[in-house]
C-alpha cells in the first residue's frame, strides 16, 4: 500500500484529475507542478496564509493551490479561448436550483383531497438517464467522464484539448438536460415534459407560476423591475456575468413578448440555460453569421440495404465460459481446461462441466477439438450456429502484429489488461493512430460516404470511439434506448427554438473553445433530433422485447432499421452495449444472469429482423476489451487477461464453424508460446480476422479502402478472413 500511495505518479495523476473537476480541463505544466508540490509537502501559502498540515497528500493544501494559484485567479486568462472547461450537467442543475432559490414546500393552492406532507426532500429521478450524471450512481469505476476525451469536432479537436464533460454531450443527454431545466423553471420539480422528478400523484402541468404538479419550485423573487435588469440578474447568478451583449439583446427582445413580470423572469431563465456562457466557463464572441448545420440529404443509391450491429460486452467477458472445449483428441483439452479453471480434489473450480454445455460441432480440422460447448444460458447461439447463421473465432484479440510470450510487451504498444486502454483501442482498431481519433465503424462510414453510398451511424449507448470518423465524415447519431421524446414541448414564447439557435450562432475563431463545443453540439442535437424523431415516431416493431437494457437497445436498432427507406440509406451501423462483465468474483453466477438477459434480447432481435425480411442483410459482431484468466481467483472470479473467443451472427454468414485456433495448452511453460501466468492467453488471431471479411461484405474494397478501415490488417498474413470465408 505504501508503494502505491507514494508512487511518483500518484500526485500528478490526482492533481490533474481534481483540477479538471474544479473547471480547468487543460491545466498548464507549471500549474500542475505547483499543486503537485503542495500535495507532496502538504503545504500551500497564499497572501501570507498557509493551508495544509505539512503532511504528504494534504487535500487542504492541494485544494487551496487549485483555487488560489494565479492560474485560477488571473482575470487575463478569461481572454484565453483554451482556458476553462465545459460545466458538468449535475453542477448546472445544482446551480439553477440554488441560484433561483429552490423551495421544496408544496404549493398552497389548487390541491384537492386530504392534506399532504408540507415538506419534501429534493427528489431527482433517474438523472443518469436524463443528463448522464447522478449523485452516487457512477456508470463504472471510471466515473462519468473520460479525463483525456477530446471532442470529435470544433476547435478543441484541432487544438487537441481535453474536454472531459463532452464525453456525455450526446443528443439524448443534451435534449434531456435542456428539457429538464425548462421543466424545472416552468413547472417546478415534476415529471412535466421530461422533468427531473417522477409523477407526484396530482394535478396538471401549467406554465402559470402556480406549480400545481410539483414537489417544489424555483422561488426566487427577482430584485430587478425592467427586463434589462432581470437579464442582468439572471446572468450574474447563472453565468457569473459572462453573458455576451449580443445574447443579452437577443433574450431581452424575445422575452419582451411576455407582458407578465413573473413570466418574463421565467422566460429569461429558460433562454439563459441554453446559452454557451451557462454551459461553459469560456467567453463567447459571435461572428455575426448563422451556424451552419449539415442537413444534406443522402444521395440516391441502388445498393441493397445492409445493417451492421456492434455488440460490445463491457467489463471483459470471460469468453472461455462462453465457448469451452468438449470432445478433443489426441490431447484431452477438456481435462486441461477444467484443471486450469480450478478443478481439483477439493473443488470443481469454475469451468463448465460436459453435461452443462450446449454441444456444437467445430467443423474445423485445424481445431484441437471436434466439438465445443456453448454456455447453457445462450441457446440462441447454438440454434443459430446449427442453422449456419452464427460462427466463432477462437483466441482472438487486440494486436498490432503477431506476437508470443517473449515479445508481446515490446510489440504491442497498448496498456494491456487495462479496461480504458483496451476498450478504446478495441473500438479504434488503429493502435498506431494512423487515423487519429477515429474508430473502425467511423472509418467504414467515411469510406462509404466518399463513394456516395448513403450511410448512417448510430450509438444506442452514448458517445463511442468506434463510431467516430474523420472531421467532415458521417457524423454519428446518439440515441437512448427509449427513443426520442419531444424537445421543448409547449414553448413559452413563439419561435422559441429559433431564438435558441440564435443564442448559439457561429462564433469567431478567438471565441472560447469550450463555448463553441457546446454551441455546436446543441445545434447538431436539435437538428438531428427533429429529423430522426419524425421518422422514428412513424414506426414500431411487431416483436415483444424483454425488459432489459440490452433488449431495449436492440429494439431501438430494429426500429431504426424500419426507418431506413425514409432516411434514404443503404448502410446502417449501430453500437449497443451490455455491461456488468467485470467478474472478479462469483463469475459463474454473474454470467448465468448476464447470459440469460443477453439470450432473451438476441432471440427477440433475431425474430424481429427476420420479420422485417432483413435477416440475410444484417450482421451482428460481438467484441469485448479482453477475456479473463482461466485460473480463478480466491473469490471464484476471474481477472483481466487477453486472448478471447467471440462470435458473430447473421443470415448471410457461412456459419456453423469455429474459426481461429482454440488453445490446447493453458499453462505457462518454456514450451508454450501463447500462455502467460494464470491462464492468460496471447491471442493467435487479431480482431482484424473478423473485421476484414465483414468490412468487405459491407462495401469496403481491398487496397487503400481496407488499409484505411483496418490499418493493421496487412500485418497478419494468413490470419484474417475474407468475405468469401465468412459469408455465403
Amino acid at each position: 500500500l505504501e508503494h502505491l500511495v507514494y508512487h511518483d505518479n500518484v500526485a500528478p495523476f490526482l492533481t490533474t484529475r481534481i483540477m479538471q473537476r474544479f473547471g480547468v480541463s487543460n491545466p498548464s505544466p507549471r500549474y500542475v507542478r505547483t499543486c503537485v508540490e503542495a500535495f507532496k509537502t502538504g503545504l500551500f501559502t497564499s497572501s501570507g496564509t498557509s493551508f495544509g498540515d505539512s503532511s504528504y497528500g494534504s487535500l487542504e493544501a492541494l485544494s487551496a493551490c487549485i483555487v488560489l494559484d494565479r492560474e485560477a485567479t488571473d482575470e487575463a486568462l478569461y481572454e484565453d479561448p483554451a482556458f476553462g472547461s465545459l460545466r458538468e450537467p449535475i453542477i448546472m442543475v445544482m446551480n439553477l436550483l440554488r441560484s433561483m432559490e429552490y423551495s421544496n414546500t408544496l404549493p398552497t393552492v389548487g390541491l384537492d383531497g386530504p392534506p399532504l406532507a408540507e415538506f419534501y426532500n429534493v427528489r431527482l429521478y433517474k438523472m443518469n438517464e436524463k443528463i448522464g450524471q447522478s449523485p452516487h450512481d457512477f456508470p463504472s469505476v471510471f466515473s462519468f467522464f473520460l479525463p483525456e476525451y477530446v471532442p470529435e469536432a470544433g476547435p478543441a479537436l484541432s487544438a487537441q484539448l481535453a474536454a472531459p464533460e463532452a464525453t456525455i454531450l450526446d443528443m439524448p443527454k443534451i435534449i434531456g438536460i435542456q428539457n429538464g431545466m425548462i421543466s424545472l423553471i416552468k413547472y417546478g420539480l415534476s415529471d412535466c415534459n421530461d422533468g427531473y422528478a417522477s409523477y407526484p400523484g396530482y394535478k396538471w402541468c401549467s406554465d402559470d407560476g402556480l406549480y400545481y404538479r410539483s414537489i417544489g419550485h424555483l422561488a426566487r423573487v427577482p430584485a430587478g423591475t425592467t427586463i434589462a435588469e432581470l437579464v442582468s440578474e439572471v446572468s450574474l447568478l447563472l453565468t457569473a456575468g459572462r453573458l455576451s451583449q449580443d445574447n443579452r439583446d437577443t433574450i431581452e427582445a424575445a422575452c419582451s413578448s411576455e407582458t407578465d413580470h413573473d413570466a418574463q423572469f421565467r422566460c429569461i431563465q429558460q433562454l439563459i440555460v441554453f446559452s454557451t456562457e451557462f454551459h461553459s466557463t469560456n467567453k463567447m464572441e459571435k461572428s455575426g453569421e448563422d451556424r451552419a448545420v449539415d442537413t444534406t440529404t443522402v444521395v440516391a443509391s441502388t445498393e441493397p440495404y445492409k445493417g451492421l450491429v456492434y455488440l460490445y460486452i463491457s467489463g471483459g467477458l470471460d469468453s472461455f465460459h462462453l465457448l469451452a472445449p468438449h470432445t478433443c483428441a489426441p490431447i484431452n483439452v477438456y481435462e486441461r481446461f477444467r484443471a486450469i479453471r480450478g478443478k481439483n480434489s477439493l473443488s470443481e473450480g469454475i469451468g463448465m462441466k460436459l453435461d452443462e454445455m450446449l454441444v456444437i460441432d467445430g467443423n474445423n480440422p485445424d481445431q484441437p477439438c471436434s466439438t465445443f460447448g456453448i454456455h447453457p444460458n445462450l441457446p440462441i447461439l447454438q440454434t443459430l450456429y446449427n442453422d449456419g447463421d452464427a460462427a466463432f473465432i477462437a483466441n482472438a484479440g487486440l494486436m498490432a502484429e503477431p506476437v508470443d510470450v517473449n515479445n508481446y510487451r515490446q510489440m504491442t504498444p497498448v496498456q494491456l489488461f487495462a479496461h480504458n486502454a483496451m476498450n478504446r483501442n478495441t473500438q479504434k482498431e488503429d493502435i498506431f493512430d494512423e487515423f487519429v481519433g477515429t474508430g473502425v465503424q467511423g472509418r467504414i462510414a467515411d469510406v462509404l460516404k466518399g463513394k456516395d453510398m448513403p450511410v448512417n451511424v448510430f450509438s444506442i449507448s452514448g458517445t463511442q470511439a468506434v463510431n467516430v470518423g474523420e472531421p467532415g465524415g458521417a457524423a454519428p447519431f446518439i440515441l437512448s434506448s427509449s427513443g426520442l421524446s419531444d424537445f421543448n414541448k409547449s414553448p413559452s414564447i413563439s419561435d422559441m427554438n429559433t431564438v435558441i439557435r440564435s443564442l448559439n450562432n457561429a462564433t469567431r475563431k478567438d471565441s472560447g473553445f469550450f463555448a463553441e463545443t457546446f454551441a455546436n453540439k446543441l445545434s447538431e442535437a436539435m437538428t438531428s433530433h427533429e429529423q430522426l424523431k419524425a421518422e422514428l415516431d412513424a414506426v414500431d416493431v411487431s416483436t415483444v422485447f424483454p425488459d432489459s437494457g440490452i433488449a431495449a437497445q436492440l429494439k431501438m436498432v430494429a426500429q431504426l432499421m424500419k426507418t431506413r427507406e425514409s432516411r434514404g440509406v443503404v448502410r446502417d451501423m449501430f453500437y449497443v452495449e451490455q455491461g456488468g462483465y467485470d467478474t472478479h468474483s462469483n463469475m459463474q453466477i454473474n454470467l448465468v444472469n448476464k447470459f440469460t438477459e443477453l439470450n432473451a434480447a438476441l432471440e427477440a432481435f433475431v425474430a424481429e429482423v427476420k420479420q422485417q425480411g432483413l435477416w440475410d442483410s444484417v450482421t451482428l459482431v460481438q467484441f469485448s476489451e479482453f477475456a479473463r484468466t482461466l485460473d480463478p481467483n480466491t473469490g471464484n472470479g476471474s481477472d483481466h487477461a487477453w486472448g478471447a473467443n467471440h462470435f458473430h451472427i447473421g443470415g448471410g454468414l457461412a456459419g456453423g464453424k469455429v474459426r481461429g485456433l482454440y488453445p490446447d495448452d493453458f499453462v505457462q511453460s518454456p514450451s508454450n508460446p501463447i500462455a502467460l501466468s494464470r491462464g492468460r492467453m496471447v491471442p493467435t488471431y487479431p480482431w482484424d480476422a473478423m473485421w476484414k471479411g465483414t468490412a468487405t461484405w459491407f462495401g469496403i474494397e481491398e487496397g487503400p479502402e481496407m488499409d484505411k478501415v483496418l490499418p493493421m490488417h496487412s500485418n497478419f498474413p494468413g490470419k484474417t478472413y475474407s468475405a468469401a470465408d465468412l459469408y455465403v
